[in-house]
């Protein structure tokens, strides 16, 4: 996507940052997309969550999700003033939920929307935060009530859920940082669940780890020991019989490409390398942690992490860590959510480099930094990531190109393991 400026062609991206929404069962329903427009320099990004847009990424959306959207429920915000033409709404309204944010949610455009997008199978939306004389009239046309958990203490959102107690509609929780406040919105009975609060462990304090996640454990800080050599690495793939048939299968799979089968670890050595073949079988490892739905989400996004930061390494200049040192950093950043255990501890016996093991644990240096980019792309916030990027003099279009790229990698990289 390409503007005129001052004379120069400037380069922009649309960025697309997909989060998953929950269902009351901690399953993942369906997807939210929030696309934003980002220029050379990181100036401030413009959110294009219109209809436009959103109807041009249908394709891309189902690409960069685990198992595309076949079935699932995709949710759509749409916050610009003008008025929303059916032409230019997604083709296909079955599973679609149409959130009005904003200055769009005025009485003319929602209730005109209302009946269109009913008819053919969709959801309208509303939040619950625009206008009171807004929210009022459009109360009894929209099917969902959208609720911001941002800011909110436990006794105001009682508070909120008692205002809206006759509303007969859906209710999504929106913005949840943490699992208390996912159980209390739960109990309160809202039935969609939105936010960051899945890539953060479930249980504050943990006493000690199951015994499988101790085993998987050992293996990861096996499979990244300096000293493991060839024979090494084949026993330790071997003893575990489910890892064997992962990574022979992954292997085979389309993201490697090799003609001939690939039938044992050794042969696998001799055509990946030793480097290589670690590197994939601690991804397969860390796959294998949470094999729930949201389990597979936090995987998802470590994975998708440590493919970004391994090529924001490669093509930006002043990063003072190597690629592989940045993909274990992504890949290793959501490990207490994939344990519910603290990260220290979670860490203590796999061998890291220092600095990547002091920002995972949230010291503040480079590798802390990175992260905290992630997370504000993954919020939503490009603003604070394109600020990050400015220290590097990072051409914040390409980057979003790499983010895009990365996701579409990662999908594919999970669906091989799985399939």
């Amino acid at each position: 996507m390409g503007e005129e400026a001052a004379g120069v062609q400037e380069l922009r991206q649309q960025l697309v940052v997909r989060q998953p929404v929950f269902d009351r069962e901690k399953s993942v329903c369906g997807y939210r997309f929030v696309i934003n427009d980002v220029g050379v320099n990181g100036d401030t990004p413009t959110q294009c969550n219109d209809a436009q847009l959103v109807a041009e990424q249908v394709a891309y959306m189902s690409a960069c999700s685990v198992g595309g959207l076949i079935g699932k429920k995709i949710f759509l915000s749409i916050q610009g003033e003008h008025p929303i033409d059916r032409s230019i709404l997604p083709e296909n309204m079955d599973d679609c939920i149409i959130a009005m944010v904003g200055k769009a949610a005025n009485i003319s455009q929602c209730l005109h929307l209302a009946d269109t997008i009913g008819e053919e199978g969709g959801v309208l939306a509303v939040d619950c935060d625009v206008e009171p004389d807004v929210l009022a009239s459009l109360l009894g046309r929209c099917s969902m009530l959208t609720v911001s958990m941002t800011g909110k203490n436990p006794a105001e959102i009682v508070a909120l859920r008692r205002k809206f107690k006759n509303y007969e509609g859906m209710l999504l929780a929106a913005n949840i940082e943490d699992w208390e406040t996912y159980e209390g919105a739960r109990a309160l009975g809202f039935k969609y669940f939105h936010g960051s609060f899945f890539g953060v462990p479930e249980s504050a304090k943990v006493d000690g780890l199951r015994s499988v996640s101790v085993a998987k454990l050992q293996l990861l800080g096996e499979l990244n020991n300096p000293e493991c050599g060839i024979d090494d690495l084949s026993s330790i793939i071997a003893s575990d019989i489910s890892m064997s048939y992962r990574i022979l299968r992954y292997i085979n799979s389309s993201s490697f490409g090799f003609r001939t089968q690939i039938k044992s670890i050794q042969q696998a050595v001799a055509l990946l390398g030793l480097k290589e073949l670690k590197h994939w079988a601690t991804v397969v490892a860390m796959t294998d942690l949470d094999s729930t739905p949201k389990g597979e989400e936090v995987a998802y996004t470590a994975l998708h992490r440590a493919r970004f930061l391994s090529r924001f390494a490669v093509l930006t200049d002043g990063v003072k860590l190597s690629s592989d040192c940045l993909f274990m950093l992504g890949l290793f950043s959501k490990l207490d959510a994939l344990l519910s255990f603290p990260m220290e501890k979670a860490l203590e016996d796999i061998p890291l480099d220092e600095d990547v093991r002091a920002g995972l644990c949230g010291e503040a240096n480079e590798c802390q930094r990175l992260i905290s980019m992630m997370e504000s792309v993954e919020s939503g916030n490009c603003k604070a990531a394109s600020g990050i990027l400015r220290r590097y003099d990072a051409n914040c279009a390409e980057m979003a190109a790499e983010y895009m790229k990365a996701a579409k990698w990662t999908a594919q990289q999970l669906s091989d393991m799985h399939n």
